[in-house]
């Protein structure tokens, strides 16, 4: 018997009268197995178009409303694994993937470079996007949110300490909802406060790329970093741990040799820096998914 793939499609595409007809709607729908093309009418004739792409564990729908301004809604479906795998651990810190999730890609990043990396962060639960549907991939990431998205990160790969009950910075109180991130960071080393003049963190203010690379360099193995080479090292606070990042090839310069220590992170650029971490520690395969 010719198997069947049900997709849920969880259409909410709104705005025109055209499209509204599937908004806050769901709706089932059986579709013959290796279908690259499919297309649903309604009773009224609005219709979308559906394009489908299969690999092994996943299955990725483009669904597009014509003549409509909605770019189209990208839809990952994973497919259910029967091979036996080995529960995670009671006190697993996050990040699974559910066999019966539905993932979309956030409607200002389907057509944006660094779409795979966002899909996935979102999926692992590491990296998520705002309550109206946007990711703001160019958004720069600040000091709070980068320490926040490191310390999930760090979880998955790593033990991270439970963070201590005192203020380290005066700029960083215990309601604050980074103070957790910040505060285990700290304990870690990641962070040293010896850094931060006066005792202040600045936690909404950009990050610089150094900074970065200076919280990040503790959890990268020590990698030979004498090929790699700045023009503008001599503005470099922190060289050595520039290098380190650098050479693990988690983040890289720019095409006239910079680095730009001083120059700000995209959430794009921090997802994509993330992923790579992720695969450095061997968390995920270069197949973007994520080891059980």
């Amino acid at each position: 018997m010719k198997k069947f793939l049900a997709v849920i499609l969880a259409l909410s595409l709104v705005g025109s009268a055209h499209s509204f007809a599937f908004a806050e709607k769901k709706a089932t729908v059986s579709i013959p197995e290796g279908t690259s093309a499919y297309k649903i009418v309604d009773k009224e004739g609005n219709f979308v178009d559906l394009e489908f792409t299969y690999k092994k564990d996943v299955i990725t729908v483009v669904v597009t409303v014509p003549n409509t301004e909605n770019d189209p809604q990208i839809i990952t479906v994973p497919l259910e694994n029967t091979e036996k795998r080995d529960e995670d651990s009671a006190d697993s810190t996050g990040g699974d993937l559910k066999n019966d999730s539905i993932f979309s890609v956030p409607m200002d990043s389907v057509n944006h470079w660094a779409r795979n990396d966002i899909l996935l962060m979102n999926q692992l639960g590491l990296l998520k996007g705002y309550p109206d549907g946007t990711f703001k991939p160019e958004k720069t990431i600040t000091r709070a949110e980068y320490a926040a998205l490191l310390e999930r990160v760090l979880k998955m790969a790593s033990t991270v300490p439970k963070s201590v009950e005192t203020t380290v910075f005066s700029d960083v109180k215990p309601d604050d909802w980074f103070f957790g991130p910040v505060s285990s960071l700290v304990v870690r080393k990641n962070i040293n406060p010896e850094v931060y003049s006066e005792g202040h963190f600045f936690p909404n203010a950009a990050i610089p790329r150094e900074e970065i690379a200076l919280w990040t360099a503790v959890d990268v193995p020590e990698i030979s970093s004498q090929d790699v080479k700045f023009k503008d090292e001599s503005a470099m606070k922190y060289p050595v741990d520039v290098k380190k990042v650098a050479a693990a090839g988690l983040l890289k310069g720019f095409p006239d040799g910079s680095f730009r220590p001083n120059g700000n992170t995209t959430r794009a650029e921090a997802a994509t820096m993330m992923v790579r971490f992720l695969k450095m520690k061997g968390i995920i395969n270069e197949q973007n998914e994520r080891k059980m």
